[in-house]
């Protein structure tokens, strides 16, 4: 299966490390976003060696290649952009997420992968991670009844941001950008979509980034009753050089017979009904591109389909929606 990559922003190394353990699978080129990428994986990654062809046109690099899968990797406010294009020349699609920063993007998006009959996952791999698996599998089996409250936290180091951040227009806004990934595991894990949502950002601490809400907080209506929490913040203390988790993720799930949570700073699982208290087995890690790849085969299902990664994002862009006007939005 032929494989390019268009742009270097982002989790990038997903698809390097999985496909660098597929044989099936081969990187044949790569394009940069713009002047600036400078595509540093090339010559730096087992699955790019040195002598990679690079382009600087993406299109031209679809049209010479003829990919199969098309990893998308652009500064955010492009990623729908480069993704139609993909679509339209046949390719299935694995993006950086959000998969667009507005709705009308999104639309057109939507219709390209429909007219092309493509797949599209949203790279949002924390349903990869053992832990959230453990969760979603306790809720599942029924183990605390009926999920009627979620709460749950995604904080990350302001650290060094790039240029596109400072302005909404090219960042797109820390709930789809970030957030997302909490608005994603909540609902995967309770096994509930969202009917309407409210939410509250700004940015309090990070003059030189207006564009970017370094704080917020959503409320979100369960559809089917209940209600979920989520806040998000770039204010997690960071120093280079210290040893310290990036990502400071949290999540509880409160149901009419049982809890379940993240302890331990994501590394346990913890179940609590009216008889005990127990810490859940894990199961291993599962790897987003590699089960992309297999469902594109025909040999199973990925962990997230391209209904749900239309899905979530578009939650994504009506809970920045709520945010901006002050009122609650429908989902």
């Amino acid at each position: 299966m032929k494989l390019a990559i268009i742009g270097s922003y982002g989790h990038v190394g997903v698809v390097l490390d999985s496909a660098a353990r597929l044989a099936d699978v081969q990187l044949l080129a790569a394009a940069r976003w713009g002047k600036d990428d400078p595509l540093g994986f090339v010559g730096r990654h087992a699955a790019a060696p040195a002598g990679l062809a690079v382009y600087d046109d993406y299109r031209r690099m679809l049209d010479e290649v003829r990919p199969d899968v098309v990893g998308v990797f652009m500064p955010l406010y492009r990623n729908a952009e480069a993704s139609i294009a993909a679509a339209q020349h046949g390719c299935h699609v694995l993006s950086e997420k959000p998969l667009a920063t507005t709705l009308e993007d999104l639309a057109a998006l939507r219709q390209a992968v429909r007219k092309s009959n493509i797949r599209i996952a949203a790279l949002l791999n924390m349903r990869c991670e053992p832990v959230y698996q453990a969760v979603r599998s306790a809720v599942r089996e029924g183990r605390i009844g009926e999920p009627i409250l979620a709460a749950a936290q995604k904080s990350y180091p302001f650290s060094r941001r790039d240029d596109f951040y400072k302005r909404r227009e090219t960042y797109g806004g820390s709930v789809p950008w970030q957030a997302i990934h909490a608005l994603d595991f909540v609902s995967w894990c309770a096994g509930k979509d969202y009917a309407r949502v409210a939410a509250m950002h700004s940015n309090a601490a990070h003059p030189t980034h207006p564009g970017m809400e370094d704080n917020g907080g959503i409320l979100l209506e369960l559809a089917g009753g209940g209600h979920a929490v989520i806040w998000f913040d770039y204010l997690r203390p960071w120093k280079d050089g210290v040893k310290r988790r990036w990502g400071d993720e949290r999540l509880r799930i409160a149901g009419s017979e049982g809890t379940v949570e993240l302890v331990d700073e994501c590394t346990r699982v913890r179940l609590m009904t009216p008889s005990a208290v127990e810490d859940l087995p894990l199961p291993p890690p599962r790897d987003l591109f590699a089960e992309f790849v297999a469902s594109i085969q025909g040999r199973g299902e990925c962990i997230i389909s391209s209904a749900e990664s239309f899905r979530i994002t578009e939650v994504a862009l009506k809970a920045r929606a709520a945010a901006d006007t002050g009122s609650f939005v429908g989902c």
